[in-house]
């Protein structure tokens, strides 16, 4: 017998999942629009896309006050959603669940930083972020790979339940 969660409970981890990203969102749209609260003084984020080579259409956005990370956070809100709820019952299955196993690697990259975060050597490079702002990352990254992983078991479940229905 397989082993599967609620779709209340799916419905309500998805919510909890989605509120852990909005200070995340908010953050980075922030920055995205000039906003100086949180990063290390002299921190510029259009020059750091630039530095490290980000696509111009990346820097374009950066630099009109969308952050591509923001986007991707809303999208994946999206997608959660979209695995939990009737209206997405209306898209391809595999078009919502291959983008939803993957985003739970948000999970061990979330609790990656979180340890970084707390065993970071001082004599390293300074930061570009103030601690502070560690917290928002780790709970949108937490947050949205756990909502992604519920909402993809979910839709897998109600698929086998659906499935071995009879006709």
């Amino acid at each position: 017998m397989t082993r599967g969660v609620t779709p209340a409970a799916a419905r309500k981890v998805v919510a909890l999942g989605s509120a852990a990203v909005a200070p995340y969102i908010a953050l980075k749209t922030y920055w995205a629009l000039g906003g100086r609260a949180g990063l290390a003084g002299g921190f510029d984020m259009v020059g750091e896309f630039e530095k490290n080579g980000a696509p111009d259409a990346l820097v374009w956005l950066e630099r009109h006050g969308i952050d591509f990370t923001a986007v991707l956070a809303l999208t994946g809100v999206m997608l959660a959603f979209a695995l939990v709820r009737p209206w997405g019952q209306r898209l391809p299955r595999w078009l919502l669940l291959t983008p939803a196993w993957a985003g739970t690697l948000l999970i061990p990259y979330g609790l990656l930083t979180a340890v970084l975060a707390l065993t970071r050597n001082s004599s390293h490079a300074t930061p570009s972020v103030t601690q502070w702002v560690v917290p928002a990352g780790v709970g949108a990254f937490l947050g949205i790979g756990t909502a992604l992983g519920v909402g993809a078991w979910s839709q897998l479940n109600q698929h086998a339940v659906t499935a071995r229905m009879p006709r």
